[in-house]
């Protein structure tokens, strides 16, 4: 075997034994001098100048003939020949990676697309660091600087087609550095000119080509070339805008009833441009509500959506929200389905790129939690009680200060609560009211609900009342207020309101109260709605109450009652528990010391469950999370275990994975370790269904090892079966078979029937990945008489939609169709989007083996939007291979690549590679032949058995008719052995096909 080398990165030989560099500087450069000039001669003073440069010493052509003969021992005695002014070295075509390099961007470039993209990721991929590493300076000075140039040229390419094909926001932090890197380069600065463009940042690609004319003039004293000039006359024309997306959102919040005043406030916010407001002011001012009625009356300006997130800067019992979660939010109502892996401030910008869209973004903490938040056009209105004005200063952001409501609007608030009439009787009275209550909008909304018969009789109560300063001087007509409203409630909805201050979460219904003072749902309705008459609740919803911060905090002052809470988080357990027995069963449940109490809440089926755990989710997070630093133990385990399969199988596994970890350090710090078992477990499982495979491995092992420490064999049973599966996706069959082998033994051994079915299906995934086609059947018949046996819902439809994949492979398309259909009407009545997204991609595989492209692509089209709902990385690059195959779409197939790559599924990219091959195979055989060969050897490396035959049938498409037959055999023989007969029929065919050619 001749040796390969590279010479971009450190200067490397490659051979049997694995990669060998030169022994010292020396050594490398001789190596590295005659590599430059393959087969050709290299005068012997050429070699020396290049080794030691001017200052050679005398000794240098004897040491040259050492590094020469030590350089044959290395590669062989005939690689490098003697002549008599020189050395050549012998290098065979595609032996140097500069060589490889240059072929593949030249196949790169006969490409459009998407394709041309991935040859041209392959083609920087070769780049190991620094060209020339390794070498003396004379050598790098003169030959490092063309290398250099060659990449560049190249990832100036790739950013180029990158933005053509769609992909703007993804390129903007890369050339951002790169231009930081390369500032005179001026082909790198227009692309980055141009992607922001796209993304709808006109202002930012400007200032861009600005800070560009400024260097080049100041530091070189040119002006900038007709390329740049040419994007910058583009951006200021209007001209290679992005297009628009048509979701358009309307989640503003309801407008507070009876509004008033604030005109002069409304007005500059009519008046003014679109951009950033930021309106500030105390608690209680009317931020929200004055944003939130500007936004109502403006709504026709913005047609392209109206987004509202409430950030929580100043939620008492609740982290802030971050970010991340926001943009989460955002991009879902957009229609998006973020990862963590995605850049999700890049990819929100480019959703709302030249859209007439409005975003409120209520409750700020700070300008770090709004930035990334901030799309390039629409308006967006930033509500804090801080002034932000690192925000105002970052973006240019316009300031509305709210301070006291001035007399003429106080009159108006106070009219729009009590009437006119009732007002014009008493304007000295009410005049007064206002001045009492500081001319405090949420103070005069209070007051006026507790006015009886006199406005007069209302203000001399006020002006007895000690103020009660919550938040300094300026608040103290607010706690007036609020005094004056809970002095006057009956002792029934005084003991209510101060309860209800322990609520962690955003809002509460009657069966929170009902928990939490002990009574009726009857009578804590009754009560709810009395607070809601006294203006100290609101019900922002059917059903369900909230307070004003502001309010929440005075009730958190009056008191608080241990038991009280206990009773609240012990409703919520029992609640969840019962929401959670119409969901699928879990395999393992943490043990209690007792049995749950009775739930005040009934659920008729599966959907009413999960969507009373959707609207509570917020709640039930926020209770987790002060349980994890006040209690009560063990209840704030056992709330944890019993929601985890709900957020995790319900696309909310990045709200899971910011939680637990809050969950974990609680469990280590009192000693909980069943319940640290666990949460590694669900951990592990939600940061593997993310695409964080690593993490997943990681924590699911701890889960293996934790639980057999602390002896509890469930948890340790199900970790095993769960390793089992996370191994075969990553390409590690036989470790994977000897896992899930174990899982069996050990479910079977605690009389887990839920937890066997489990296994036993991951043990018929490795059989069928192993070509072991029979075994594969046989178990899963045998998991689905288990399942129906124990009523297992889930795991019925889980083991259907695999014994569907097995029987097309065996042969049977209607059999396989039809249990592929049971199994997809099991998952929609779960509610499953992942498992919908799994039928739905087998059944596509049976129209696909049917030659039925249109129903093929249809089904991989609803598995492709399933899949992205849910968040699942697996299912979405499975139906982007499906879909790809459908409609021979190379852009999907290099998606679902992109994905298996980045997440490390090993079957997934052979299966993606090998269906690329085909797709390339008639107009771009060099590439489809690279594809190809990648997923045989992906293939063969993993043990996927069926995958190293359609990876055979991949290279044979290829490859010219006379090699093509031996690999079309191969892949026959292969589908033979296995029993595969919807394989060899297709290998059968493709032979008949060679032989016709022939």
């Amino acid at each position: 075997m001749s040796p390969t080398y590279r010479i971009l990165g450190p200067v490397t030989v490659l051979g049997p034994a694995g990669p060998v560099r030169p022994a010292g500087q020396k050594q490398a450069s001789v190596l590295a001098a005659l590599l430059l000039s393959p087969n050709r001669v290299v005068p012997e003073d050429r070699l020396i100048d290049l080794t030691w440069g001017e200052q050679a010493p005398r000794s240098a052509r004897g040491r040259l003939q050492v590094h020469v003969s030590d350089l044959r021992k290395l590669l062989g005695a005939d690689v490098i020949t003697r002549s008599s002014s020189g050395y050549a070295i012998e290098v065979g075509p595609g032996a140097r990676d500069l060589d490889v390099f240059d072929a593949v961007v030249a196949d790169a470039r006969g490409l459009t697309g998407a394709a041309a993209v991935a040859r041209l990721h392959e083609a920087l991929e070769l780049w190991t660091g620094t060209p020339l590493d390794g070498v003396s300076d004379e050598l790098a000075e003169l030959e490092r600087p063309a290398l250099v140039e060659r990449r560049l040229a190249v990832v100036e390419e790739l950013h180029e087609l990158r933005i053509a094909e769609g992909q703007p926001a993804e390129t903007v932090a890369d050339l951002r550095k790169l231009v930081d890197e390369h500032p005179y380069r001026e082909r790198l600065r227009a692309a980055l000119m141009l992607a922001l463009h796209r993304c709808g940042r006109a202002a930012e690609a400007l200032e861009v080509y600005a800070q560009g004319h400024e260097l080049l003039v100041s530091e070189l004293g040119i002006e900038p070339g007709p390329a740049l000039r040419d994007v910058q006359l583009r951006i200021l024309r209007g001209e290679d805008q992005a297009p628009v997306t048509t979701v358009r959102p309307a989640e503003l919040p309801l407008a507070a009833r009876g509004f008033a005043g604030r005109a002069n406030e409304l007005a500059a916010l009519d008046s003014g441009d679109d951009g950033v407001w930021v309106i500030t002011g105390t608690a209680g001012v009317g931020k929200t509500a004055l944003a939130v009625r500007w936004a109502h009356d403006a709504r026709d300006r913005y047609p392209d959506g109206q987004l509202y997130v409430n950030l929580r800067g100043f939620d008492a019992d609740d982290e802030p929200l971050s970010p991340t979660a926001a943009l989460a939010q955002l991009l879902r109502a957009l229609g998006a389905s973020p990862s963590e892996t995605d850049d999700q401030s890049g990819l929100f910008r480019s959703l709302l790129a030249d859209r007439k869209a409005l975003v409120v973004l209520d409750n700020a903490r700070d300008a770090a939690q709004v930035l990334p938040l901030l799309p390039s056009t629409g308006r967006v209105l930033v509500t804090s009680r801080h002034r932000l004005g690192d925000l105002v200063a970052r973006t240019g952001a316009r300031s509305l200060a709210l301070t006291q409501l001035p007399g003429h609007d106080s009159h108006a608030l106070l009219t729009s609560a009590l009437g006119a009439d009732r007002v014009a009787a008493e304007p000295a009275a009410a005049a007064e009211l206002a001045e009492v209550c500081g001319h405090h909008p949420l103070a005069l909304r209070i007051a006026a609900a507790n006015v009886g018969a006199s406005i007069a009789a209302t203000v001399a109560e006020l002006r007895g009342d000690p103020l009660l300063a919550l938040d300094g001087a300026e608040l103290g007509a607010v706690a007036t207020a609020f005094s004056l409203s809970y002095q006057a409630l009956p002792a029934d909805q005084q003991r209510l309101f101060r309860v209800l201050g322990i609520v962690p979460g955003p809002d509460f219904t009657p069966h929170a109260a009902s928990a939490l003072l002990d009574v009726g749902t009857g009578v804590a309705t009754r009560l709810l709605r009395g607070l809601a008459a006294a203006n100290l609740v609101e019900a922002h919803a059917p059903g369900r109450y909230r307070f004003h911060d502001l309010v929440r905090r005075y009730a958190e002052e009056l008191g608080d009652e241990a038991e009280a809470w206990d009773r609240l988080f012990a409703s919520y357990l029992a609640i969840t528990d019962a929401a959670v027995a119409h969901l699928a069963k879990r395999i393992v449940t943490l043990p209690r010391d007792d049995q749950p109490g009775p739930s005040p809440v009934e659920f008729a089926g599966s959907a009413e469950a999960v969507a009373w755990l959707d609207v509570e989710a917020p709640n039930l997070v926020a209770a987790l999370r002060r349980a994890a630093v006040s209690g009560p133990r063990p209840q704030v385990w056992y709330l944890a275990d019993a929601v985890r399969r709900f957020f995790h199988d319900h696309g909310r596994r990045a709200e899971w994975l910011e939680l637990t970890p809050v969950l974990l350090r609680a469990a280590r710090r009192h000693e909980a370790p069943a319940a640290e078992a666990l949460l590694h477990l669900t951990m592990g499982g939600a940061a593997f269904r993310e695409g964080r495979h690593k993490d997943g491995i990681a924590h699911t092992t701890e889960a293996a090892r934790a639980s057999r420490a602390c002896g509890w064999r469930e948890c340790e049973a199900s970790a095993v079966a769960n390793l089992g599966s996370m191994l075969d996706w990553s390409g590690r069959l036989t470790e994977a078979v000897e896992h899930s082998r174990r899982a069996v033994e050990l479910f079977r051994e605690l009389g887990n029937p839920s937890g066997e079915s489990h296994a036993m299906n991951s043990v018929s995934c490795h059989y069928r990945q192993l070509g072991r086609l029979a075994e594969a059947r046989e178990c899963l018949d045998e998991s689905v008489a288990l399942c129906r046996k124990e009523s297992l819902s889930f795991w019925e439809a889980a083991n259907l939609a695999d014994l569907g994949s097995v029987l097309l492979a065996l042969g049977d398309h209607q059999y396989a169709e039809h249990t592929l259909h049971l199994a997809l009407e099991l998952f929609r009545e779960l509610g499953s989007r992942f498992g919908e997204a799994t039928a739905l991609n087998g059944l596509s595989a049976v129209h696909l083996a049917r030659d039925d492209h249109d129903a093929a692509r249809q089904a991989a089209t609803e598995a492709l939007e399933c899949a992205r709902q849910d968040g699942d990385q697996q299912a979405e690059a499975v139906a982007l291979i499906r879909l790809g195959r459908a409609t021979s779409g190379r852009q999907h197939l290099v998606r679902a690549l992109e994905i298996a790559k980045r997440s490390g599924l090993r079957g997934l990219e052979a299966e993606a590679s090998a269906a690329l091959a085909h797709v390339l195979a008639v107009a771009h055989p060099t590439t489809a032949r690279s594809h190809a060969t990648t997923a045989l050897a992906v293939a063969r490396a993993g043990g996927f058995r069926l995958l190293e035959a359609e990876a055979l049938l991949a290279v044979a498409a290829a490859e010219s008719p006379e090699q093509a037959g031996h690999a079309v055999r191969e892949a026959l023989r292969i589908w033979h052995d296995t029993g595969h007969v919807t394989g060899a029929a297709r290998a059968t065919r493709a032979l008949e096909d060679l032989t016709a050619r022939s």
